[in-house]
């Protein structure tokens, strides 16, 4: 198989696994921020999902927790691995891709 190739379907599926990393982190966290509006306690003017950004790409803190609480609830809680598995093979690709340019193409 030809670097440029190889390059560009690491690229290709980088993207896409980086792109339905954030989907599931929005259908996740919109979930959960919706049901913590609905809390007695909860903050006037509610929560944005954008206020949970880190759990994108960690799972720390309260992340942890949350996704934690929610495999005790049944649920398939948001992984971050997906989404640096899809940047990293998009990193990957790009750096073939640069590779196979200055090798003229061939390997």
């Amino acid at each position: 198989m030809h670097l440029r190739r190889l390059g560009t379907i690491l690229i290709a599926g980088g993207a896409v696994l980086a792109a339905a990393a954030f989907a599931w982190w929005l259908a996740f966290y919109s979930t959960i921020m919706r049901e913590l509006a609905q809390a007695p306690s909860a903050p006037p003017g509610g929560n944005s999902v954008f206020d949970a950004i880190s759990c994108l790409y960690s799972s720390a803190d309260v992340c942890g927790f949350i996704a934690g609480f929610a495999r005790l609830m049944g649920r398939t809680p948001y992984e971050p691995m997906v989404f640096w598995a899809g940047l990293a093979a998009l990193v990957a690709g790009v750096v073939v891709r640069l590779a196979a340019r200055s090798a003229g193409g061939r390997a």
